[in-house]
C-alpha cells in the first residue's frame, strides 16, 4: 500500500535522511523504530509531503504523492496522527474530529465515519461536548487517531502514539492500534516503544542517524543482537 523508494530528506544544507526505503501493505502495522534524532519524525514528514524530500518517490497503492500539494496527499488517502497530539485544545471533542472530515469524501459520509469512531473509541462519545484540553492523556491520543480517522484514509502515519502515557495506558493504546489495522487500513508505527510496537507490528525497520541499517520480521528484529542489546537492555 504504501512504497517509499530511494527517500532524501534535509533541512536546508543538513541531510537528515539518506535512500530510505520501506514498504506497508493493507491491514499490515510495520514499525518505525530508532533512538531520538535518527530522523524517525522527518520521515514522516517526507511521506506526508510536509517536507518535500529531496530525491526518492513515495507512492500510496497507484498515486506517487511525492511532489502533490497536501491537500491532495489527504485525498488519496493518507493521515497522520502526529507526535504530541497537536489537538485544538479549546474546541470540543465534536469539533476536532469534524475537523478531521477535511476531504470531501469524508464531508459527505460525515455521520458514519463518526458513529465508526465513536464504536472504536467509546469514551469520546461520552466527552463530545468536553473541551480537548481537559482530556486525559490517553483519552488526547484517541482522538487524535479519532481525527485523523475521520478523513476516511487508507493508510495512517503514526507518530510515538505511546508518548506521555503511563504504562497501562501504553498497553490500552497499542489495542487499539491493531483494532485500527484491523478496519484494513496499513499503519506506519513510528516508536521509541520498542517491545510494544514490535509486539503489534508483523515487521519493522531500525533507523539510525538517518539510514536504515536493519528490517526484518517482528521474530528477527527481536532476536537481533542490534535491536536486542540497543532497544530491549537485553
Amino acid at each position: 500500500m504504501l512504497e517509499i523508494s530511494g527517500l532524501h530528506a534535509a533541512y536546508g544544507d543538513a541531510r537528515v535522511l539518506s535512500d530510505i526505503s520501506l514498504s506497508v501493505g493493507e491491514g499490515e502495522i510495520v514499525a518505525l523504530l530508532g533512538p531520538n534524532g535518527a530522523g524517525k519524525t522527518t520521515l514522516v514528514k517526507s511521506a506526508s509531503g510536509t517536507l518535500p524530500p529531496t530525491a526518492g518517490t513515495v507512492r500510496l497503492g497507484d498515486a506517487e504523492l511525492t511532489r502533490l500539494r497536501l491537500h491532495h496527499v489527504a485525498a488519496a488517502g493518507l493521515a497522520v496522527v502526529p507526535e504530541g497530539r497537536r489537538l485544538f485544545t479549546r474546541l470540543t471533542v465534536l469539533d476536532n474530529l469534524e475537523v478531521g472530515a477535511y476531504t470531501r469524501e469524508a464531508r459527505a459520509h460525515l455521520d458514519e465515519t463518526l458513529a465508526r469512531v465513536y464504536e472504536l473509541f467509546p469514551v469520546l462519545r461520552d466527552r463530545t461536548q468536553q473541551q480537548s484540553g481537559t482530556l486525559s492523556g490517553g483519552e488526547q491520543q484517541m482522538l487524535a487517531i479519532g481525527r485523523a480517522l475521520m478523513a476516511r484514509p487508507r493508510f495512517l502515519l503514526m507518530d510515538e502514539p505511546s508518548l506521555g502515557l503511563s504504562p497501562l495506558l501504553v498497553g490500552q493504546m497499542f489495542a487499539l492500534i491493531q483494532q485500527v489495522a484491523e478496519l484494513g487500513l496499513g499503519v506506519l508505527l513510528v516508536e521509541q516503544n520498542v517491545a510494544q510496537a514490535l509486539e503489534v507490528s508483523q515487521r519493522g525497520y531500525v533507523l539510525e542517524e538517518g539510514s536504515i541499517v536493519e528490517e526484518g520480521t517482528r521474530e528477527q528484529l527481536l532476536a537481533s543482537p542490534r535491536v536486542r542489546e540497543a532497544y530491549l537492555a537485553l
